[in-house]
């Protein structure tokens, strides 16, 4: 199985890391999990699929790719995620970390 930055190094991709305050870990995976057949719909989406950390289950991390920034800012500025960013201070322990990356190998 090949990933889109297999055949598109040009894509950008991002990783959204972030975890779940003490006994709320199943609400976040809720609340993650209802912005993905949203997204899935966008212009310039290739990959947004979430991972659960198998140590650690409060851990989780978005595997994005979007054809530009431009079109990972149109996804941000969506409201489905803007209705997220509200939840964000209840479900999520520290910071929401954004780290937006190209493939080099």
């Amino acid at each position: 199985m090949s990933i889109p930055t297999d055949e598109n190094r040009d894509l950008l991709t991002v990783v959204a890391v972030m975890r779940a305050k003490a006994g709320r870990e199943e609400d976040l995976r809720a609340a993650l999990e209802e912005l993905i057949e949203p997204t899935r719909k966008e212009d310039g989406y290739h990959t947004y699929a979430l991972h659960r950390g198998t140590e650690d289950p409060s851990l989780f991390i978005f595997y994005e790719n979007w054809t530009s920034a431009e079109h990972l800012d149109a996804h941000l500025a969506n409201q489905h995620l803007q209705d997220f960013l509200p939840k964000i201070p209840e479900l999520i322990e520290g910071d929401l970390v954004i780290n937006r990356v190209r493939r080099i190998a």
